[in-house]
């Protein structure tokens, strides 16, 4: 169990420096396994050109010859999985670090907090605060303000109790997962699934989160040399657990129509919602397919949350394919700077960045009502963040290289605007009529959102290898399927 005074005064630069040490072992392993195969075992076999096999012919055959390619190719394995097998140490290292060092700033925050109230805090955790002078002890108001004061330092003597229970949890999780890490697993010869055990170590060792909200927060914490070893380990997996999320939360502007059912409805509200009704099919014959499921999910008046095809919605929309586009050329030179500074640090060794634009009204989008009657109908104008990873790896003129995978995030609230009309299908609404419904139960407003599939981009040079919304989605025989996001829509 970690005590109060080892988390107050621990300092984790050692910890740090352990998993600079492993990852770099992780790496060296990773080359000599590359070496042993591409240097030995291919010219041995004929599969390459070397000074055994020249012109890829295999020199050597028989039984001794096969015997060695055994041998070489075990080997070779037993480097890799010790290579996963290092990566998965760094990420455990790398994990505790992280969760140590918030810990501290935690409790030393609470610490500071409790004394600027004029509390003591003893060198094991003990807080107290002075008693009243005498001439006070019997005053109801100075009484009264030392009880105040005692149950607001309570409160950071709770925090202080969080942090240090927040400490020996990373303690426990990590021990755990080093524990777990047997050097046997890296023997092919008797392990005949020691890569794969390897592998399966390290997502057990970086902690993956169960549930996908929990993702983005946790994605920022992996060190970016563990990020750039996990999607190459684990692409599909990761996109499909949703490290392209951003980590902003969006939330409705404003009430729209206000409380949902505040009275009861009259003749007129009955009618119109009949009325209503009758413009599903009119959508759907006027092609605005998306325009009536929205309306539709409207009149349900569940409130439920909808996903709308952000994938469709860029293939439909050109001027939208030119919003993202510009976006991601506006935000290129900074995360450009901030992957190359994080590879500068790696030491050259591949590193993964995770990116996001930011929030603003000027980053939003309106679908325009000329060119684009159904999105416009169905969502109007949406709340835009692309988000997404910069990796950077070695380039083979030892220059850096860089790539990016982004996705598009988009939100609204399905609401109407009082003193608004609408067109749908033909017919104009009054937006006023719309509200009314939801103010008395026969219909609910809800909030939209969806993201899109992944896409592929070279970062800094503006050219899209899949252009957003018109090339094939992204394709990872791990993810047993080609668009991770569609579960959103």
């Amino acid at each position: 169990m970690v005590t109060f005074a080892q988390l107050r005064d621990a300092a984790f630069d050692p910890l740090s420096k352990a998993g600079d040490t492993w990852n770099g072992i992780a790496g060296q392993a990773e080359h000599l396994a590359g070496q042993v195969r591409s240097g030995v075992l291919r010219p041995l076999t004929g599969a390459g050109p070397g000074p055994l096999s020249p012109g890829g012919a295999r020199a050597w055959t028989g039984v001794a010859a096969d015997e060695a390619t055994r041998e070489i190719g075990l080997l070779a394995d037993e480097l890799t999985a010790f290579h996963y097998e290092a990566l998965a140490v760094t990420a455990a290292l790398r994990r505790a670090g992280t969760a140590f060092a918030r810990a501290q700033q935690d409790l030393l925050r609470a610490v500071g907090d409790a004394e600027a109230l004029g509390a003591t805090v003893t060198a094991d955790g003990a807080v107290t605060l002075p008693p009243l002078p005498p001439e006070d002890r019997n005053d109801p108001d100075a009484i009264a303000y030392q009880r105040r004061r005692w149950d607001e330092v309570q409160q950071h003597v709770e925090a202080m109790r969080k942090a240090v229970t927040a400490a020996t949890e990373a303690d426990t999780t990590t021990a755990a997962a080093l524990r777990a890490l047997d050097p046997a697993d890296v023997d092919p010869a008797t392990r005949p699934g020691a890569v794969d055990n390897a592998k399966a170590d390290v997502m057990g060792a970086v902690g993956l989160p169960k549930d996908r909200k929990d993702i983005p927060a946790w994605w920022a914490t992996v060190d970016p040399a563990v990020r750039a070893q996990l999607l190459e380990l684990a692409p599909g997996r990761l996109l499909e657990a949703g490290v392209l999320d951003p980590t902003y939360v969006w939330t409705a502007p404003d009430s729209g129509a206000g409380p949902f059912y505040s009275r009861e409805p009259g003749p007129g509200e009955h009618a119109f919602r009949a009325f209503a009704g009758l413009l599903l099919a009119g959508g759907h014959v006027a092609g605005r397919t998306d325009a009536a499921r929205n309306l539709q999910h409207f009149l349900d008046g569940t409130g439920e949350p909808l996903t709308v095809d952000v994938d469709r919605m860029l293939r439909d929309d050109p001027r939208f394919r030119d919003h993202v586009a510009g976006l991601l050329t506006a935000n290129d030179a900074q995360w450009r700077e901030t992957a190359l500074a994080a590879y500068r640090k790696s030491g050259g060794a591949p590193v993964a960045v995770p990116v996001e634009t930011p929030r603003t009204k000027r980053n939003d989008y309106s679908f325009p009502a000329d060119s684009q009657a159904n999105w416009f109908t169905a969502v109007g104008s949406e709340a835009c963040v692309l988000s997404g990873v910069v990796t950077v790896r070695p380039g083979p003129d030892g220059n850096p290289s860089m790539s990016m995978k982004y996705q598009v995030n988009v939100w609204d609230r399905y609401n109407w605007d009082a003193g608004k009309t609408t067109n749908i299908a033909g017919v104009t609404v009054s937006d006023s009529d719309m509200q009314g419904l939801h103010r008395t139960g026969l219909a609910q407003e809800y909030d939209l959102s969806g993201r899109s599939a992944p896409y592929d981009r070279v970062v800094g040079d503006g050219v899209p290898l899949v252009p957003a919304g018109t090339g094939e989605r992204y394709n990872d025989r791990e993810a047993g399927r080609a668009d991770p996001g569609r579960e959103t829509r």
